[in-house]
């Protein structure tokens, strides 16, 4: 009888240890995933446009907060690596959820094109973005204050990163455009690496120029969301991504405008 208590409390705690390492997991798989809210609403989508920016049954334009797909190539332009492949696999994707998603309006609602910024769930509440970043078809960016879900999106994407898959097997994203290359032809969000060779103080922002003339364009309303020491960033290698424009001033060509410190990545020399 003692024996076979024995074996029955054994069964029992080895039953306990499996429930416990279960739940153990499950936290750590939704601690990496990007979960819908509650104020979330179900919405049918007519088309995607590319992989960034989608037409819902209203007539209403998404753009999805917290990624920006490779450029389709439009007015005599060529396609960027990736746009097409990335616009045919969301549809794809979305066709086997019944063209539904959960949509979730940002903090900040619309961009300047009127369309409404959002992040958007499957029918059965994985990230749209999440997925996409996971596939390596989009890159992560950061525009405050659109900022929820951007560490678990970073997780999304590291995954795609280290396999190397998607626009991840390409020069430009992996290290990253030289900023003493940048071609003539960048358009929309990128990566640049390059050297910090002088740092620049105005009212209202930091600038971090690069060799090259990139200059990194730090508004002192964002340095709260800054964990590095950007005035001790001089001589150091930095990689840096967020949308580009000409910019041909005393001391830069192009400039970039960050508004968080994960934008801004600090390279080992």
């Amino acid at each position: 009888m003692f024996r076979k208590l024995i074996f029955i409390n054994n069964l029992v705690f080895s039953y306990v240890l499996k429930i416990l390492f279960f739940l153990v997991l499950c936290s750590a798989v939704y601690a990496d995933t990007c979960t819908k809210e509650s104020s979330a609403n179900l919405a049918s989508i007519k088309r995607v446009i590319d992989a960034d920016t989608l037409e819902l049954s209203t007539g209403e334009r998404i753009r999805l907060i917290g990624v920006d797909a490779p450029e389709l190539g439009r007015r005599g332009q060529a396609d960027e690596p990736f746009s097409r492949e990335g616009k045919r696999a969301l549809e794809q994707k979305l066709e086997s959820h019944n063209h539904r998603v959960w949509v979730q309006p940002g903090e900040d609602p619309k961009d300047r094109y009127d369309r409404l910024l959002a992040d958007l769930f499957f029918e059965d509440g994985r990230s749209v973005q999440g997925w996409l970043l996971e596939q390596g078809l989009v890159m992560q960016v950061f525009i405050a204050p659109n900022l929820r879900y951007s560490d678990c999106l970073s997780i999304d994407e590291q995954k795609a990163r280290q396999q190397g898959i998607g626009i991840w097997s390409l020069s430009e994203y992996e290290p990253g455009i030289a900023s003493t290359a940048v071609p003539n032809s960048v358009r929309g969000a990128v990566i640049v690496k390059g050297r910090v060779v002088r740092i620049g103080q105005s009212q209202a922002n930091i600038w971090l120029n690069l060799e090259g003339g990139v200059a990194i364009q730090i508004p002192r309303k964002s340095l709260q969301r800054f964990n590095q020491n950007i005035e001790q960033l001089e001589g150091r290698q930095v990689r840096v991504r967020g949308w580009i424009i000409k910019d041909n001033s005393q001391h830069h060509q192009w400039r970039i405008r960050i508004e968080d410190g994960r934008a801004l990545e600090v390279l080992s020399d």
